[in-house]
């Protein structure tokens, strides 16, 4: 017999309320590839109409209304549990209605809402992660570095990602030229056309390196919008406020050799290389002296762990390494 899978039917099997029969179907219906987009649509429809906690907040509000509307100096606590009367007395009745109306609403409309509509693919300090996205573009992500994929339509109605951290794109040209875009939380967007790309976004500063193809970056400088074309071989940094430095780099597959667990220094500064190990270890490295940090490391050096990147730096500038915790002392020997 067949059975058509509704949206009622998947309903009622998320409720605990399909039959025995209904499972069996659903439970070989959701195994093919073509159903599990419309598997989630019908999942997140659902836990939206019946949250797994949900609170009365017409109740609560009309509870604290009838305090905020009191006026004599001795509003009747009674009609409060012990610990809302302690919480409520610090503020006045109205704007702490008014403050638990909006919590309320932020928890139940956005907290769920990122978990459903993306797929966070997600490293560790030291961890690097190859992933190959729907559409069979090829992603690596460097670590401490997350990139949110949506659940639905990707590849069909838009190629649309978030990336925080660092990460390599080798993107697939599509037969409707359907434009890959890559969006950070600098606020700078790459938008792509099957091409081959570096992307860093952190804290200080973001950077793109283009090693193939053409790359369009948006970019927003003050409250003026930009644009600018990128050709292969450009290097493009943005400071903080998302100020633009162009630069030729001969050997752009330099920046995404940490993908083998290479490190290529040129010119950088030990100050810069502190950076370098909070940002892909979680570590706290401390410099003695200005003059110390100032000093700069030229090569290329394999390491796999912070230890021995570590290592090989304190051995090139004979420095004494003192290490508690996840705090990194180094000083002159």
């Amino acid at each position: 017999m067949n059975i058509e899978i509704t949206k009622e039917i998947i309903f009622n099997y998320l409720s605990g309320r399909a039959s025995a029969l209904q499972k069996r179907m659903i439970d070989d219906w959701v195994k093919k590839p073509e159903n599990e987009e419309l598997f989630y649509k019908w999942l997140v429809e659902y836990e939206c109409q019946n949250p797994q906690y949900s609170t009365d907040i017409a109740a609560g509000l009309d509870r604290f209304n009838q305090l905020a509307n009191q006026v004599d100096e001795n509003p009747d606590w009674s009609i409060l549990s012990e610990s809302e009367a302690k919480e409520i007395s610090r503020f006045s009745w109205k704007w702490w209605a008014i403050a638990a109306s909006i919590i309320s609403v932020l928890v139940s409309g956005w907290v769920y809402q990122d978990a459903f509509l993306y797929k966070t693919h997600r490293t560790e300090f030291g961890e690097t992660q190859t992933i190959t996205l729907s559409d069979g573009t090829q992603v690596t992500l460097n670590a401490n570095s997350s990139l949110e994929v949506p659940r639905f339509g990707f590849g069909k109605k838009t190629r649309q990602v978030r990336l925080a951290g660092e990460a390599n794109f080798t993107v697939t040209h599509t037969v409707d030229n359907q434009r890959f875009v890559v969006k950070t939380e600098k606020g700078v967007e790459v938008v792509v056309l099957g091409t081959e790309f570096s992307v860093y976004a952190r804290r200080k500063e973001a950077k793109v390196v283009l090693n193939k193809g053409k790359v369009q970056l948006r970019y927003q400088v003050g409250k003026t919008q930009k644009e600018l074309m990128m050709k292969p071989g450009e290097l493009v940094t943005f400071d903080q406020s998302n100020h633009l430095k162009k630069e030729i780099t001969d050997q752009p597959e330099k920046h995404t050799a940490w993908k083998e667990h290479r490190f290529v220094f040129d010119d950088t500064t030990l100050e810069e290389f502190v950076r370098i190990m909070a940002d892909n270890y979680g570590l706290k490295v401390i410099i003695a002296d200005d003059s110390l940090a100032q000093r700069t490391l030229v090569g290329s050096f394999r390491a796999n762990n912070a230890d021995e990147l570590l290592e090989i730096v304190s051995e090139i500038f004979n420095l004494q390494i003192t290490k508690v915790g996840d705090t990194v002392l180094l000083t002159d020997k």
